[in-house]
């Protein structure tokens, strides 16, 4: 888990960036898609595991599509979420692939406050979720892939409090109910 300082502009200061599951291999393509705005689609290429992913993202009314990671996948499906929808839960499975030695995401299912998506791919390997309790939201993706596959997926989550730090609080004075503090 890493605190992100956000550029100015977010709702919020910070970013917590959950560490990603999957394939924990250097050499593979690093990236981070951090939503500008309301998350509006996800753009799923699998067959046995999942190939890609790519998000779109709505901002001041126009749609915006995020790069897409990984490759080309047998089947394509889109998550197509309704303007009240709120990502609420995001889990799947990795694992190697049949003659392959490194693992790959090989399934992916995401909940809102609406309904359940998914399973896309193959529900085998080991499980992972990342639960996006109340008080927190979805702040974007990040993961590793290569030319063929996504290789692992992590989310960030945005604190919905806000944080004061200036001007810091006044100490109490306790010395008249008989405690004075060092």
């Amino acid at each position: 888990m890493s605190i992100i300082k956000t550029a100015k502009g977010f709702k919020n200061e910070f970013l917590i960036k959950l560490d990603a599951r999957g394939n924990p291999s250097f050499g593979l393509e690093n990236w981070d898609e951090v939503l500008l705005g309301e998350l509006r689609q996800i753009l799923i290429s699998h067959g046995d595991a999942i190939n890609s992913i790519q998000v779109a993202y709505n901002i001041r009314g126009s749609l915006f599509l995020s790069h897409r990671h990984g490759g080309g996948g047998d089947k394509f499906d889109c998550v197509n979420l309704e303007s009240w929808e709120n990502l609420t839960m995001v889990k799947g499975y990795y694992g190697p692939l049949r003659g392959h030695n490194a693992s790959v995401v090989r399934s992916l299912t995401f909940g809102t406050n609406g309904a359940a998506y998914g399973p896309f791919g193959m529900e085998e390997g080991t499980l992972f979720c990342f639960n996006i309790p109340p008080g927190v939201s979805f702040g974007g993706f990040h993961g590793r892939s290569d030319s063929g596959y996504l290789r692992a997926i992590g989310i960030y989550v945005e604190p919905m409090a806000q944080y004061h730090l200036d001007p810091k609080p006044l100490a109490a004075d306790f010395s008249r109910h008989g405690y004075a503090p060092d």
